[in-house]
């Protein structure tokens, strides 16, 4: 009867065996080394040879006071090296862990965009302190709307439909945001780059999006500043501008003293020698914008620069500033928009420099006829696609 029993032991023991112990020949991580950043996480997968075996992976670190692991998921505890290692019965294999200083700050390149529906723009993240590329994969990104915009692990985001979104990239408790406009339809106008803004509402601003500006000339009262010279008084403004918001300039000339204009007068700083890259440009694809209405018939004239290297453009019938005409516009008291190559103002003598003194960007003048109206918008240079 002992006998019986001892031979069936053993056959148990052997059967035990086989279910616990399978034929392993290997292991491997699918990842080496990681670099993270104190309080990240990470994950790594070990894989057994042959294929389609499987075993019990026991992980360890080799140093838990800098990283320890929990079924393959790392968690960085303090700056240094560690390794990783996975065992299944005789094999090994590890990872190289380092551990780099945590993670204070998140930046994006982008922090406004408006996109059209089914178009795409990535969004780039960094991380301060300035961390090993690696670093960024515990960088996760969400859409607050993936209704009207998504967003994939790489910062890659996609327009899906009317509305807004913010798109957020965290790492721990530190965010950072990019808020994302869907349109349906762009004005080709607002469409381009490298805008330099002179004057321009703010709606209007947000769907160009800040990484599309060069320059801002707006006025501010410090840098930027508005002049009007006798001859106007501030007119009424009535319905909206030229892209449907509320702001705009609008004066009536009263006949009394000098040009009956006014301008954008900006003092030395760093902005101006933004200005270069324009009047360098050989594309031939920078334009002046603007609207303007009117119901009279008097011609209206307009500068770039100052002092020698100024250019004008005279919008009429009539000339002004010894300029003729470079064409007309529609006379029905509705916007209508104006674009004037750059080239044009270049041919004139325009040259914008770098150290440039304090210079007026843009003059505008509506003659001396008392009762002429000058009403203005959405001025800026950019480049077209």
């Amino acid at each position: 009867m002992k006998k019986y029993i001892i031979i069936a032991i053993s056959l148990l023991i052997v059967f035990l065996q086989s279910c616990t112990d399978p034929a392993v020949t290997g292991v491997s991580l699918d990842k080496t080394s990681i670099s993270m950043p104190v309080n990240g996480t990470a994950s790594v997968s070990a894989i057994l040879e042959p294929s389609d075996i499987f075993g019990r992976v026991q992980w360890s670190s080799t140093n838990a006071a800098v990283a320890t692991v929990v079924d393959g998921t790392i968690t960085a505890i303090s700056e240094g090296s560690a390794q990783i290692v996975a065992t299944v019965g005789d094999f090994t294999a590890s990872c190289n862990v380092t551990v780099t200083p945590e993670i204070t700050a998140i930046t994006l390149d982008k922090t406004k965009l408006r996109l059209k529906i089914d178009s795409t723009q990535t969004v780039s993240a960094t991380l301060t302190p300035l961390l090993p590329a690696e670093a960024t994969n515990n960088l996760m990104w969400i859409s607050t709307n993936p209704e009207v915009a998504t967003v994939d692990n790489t910062g890659k985001i996609t327009a899906v439909s009317l509305g807004t979104a913010n798109i957020v990239a965290s790492v721990g408790t530190l965010t950072a945001i990019c808020s994302v406009s869907v349109y349906d339809y762009i004005p080709p106008s607002l469409a381009g780059t490298n805008y330099n803004l002179i004057y321009l509402d703010a709606p209007t601003v947000d769907i160009i999006g800040t990484n599309n500006i060069v320059t801002d000339f707006r006025s501010d009262g410090v840098n930027n500043n508005f002049y009007v010279w006798n001859g106007l008084n501030a007119g009424t403004l009535t319905g909206t501008n030229f892209y449907g918001n509320t702001d705009w300039l609008s004066f009536v000339v009263t006949g009394a003293g000098g040009w009956s204009g006014a301008a954008i007068n900006v003092k030395p700083n760093a902005q101006l020698d933004k200005l270069k890259a324009i009047t360098d440009d050989t594309s031939g694809k920078y334009y002046l914008h603007f609207a303007i209405k009117s119901s009279t018939t008097n011609s209206y004239a307009f500068k770039l620069g100052y002092g020698a290297s100024a250019a004008t453009v005279v919008l009429g019938t009539a000339s002004m500033e010894s300029t003729l005409p470079f064409g007309n516009f529609t006379r029905n008291g509705q916007w209508q928009e104006v674009e004037i190559p750059m080239n044009y103002f270049k041919a004139k003598g325009l040259r914008y420099t770098t150290g440039m003194a304090t210079t007026d960007i843009f003059v505008m003048l509506a003659g001396g006829t008392a009762g002429v109206k000058l009403e203005i918008d959405a001025v800026f240079i950019y480049k077209k696609p």
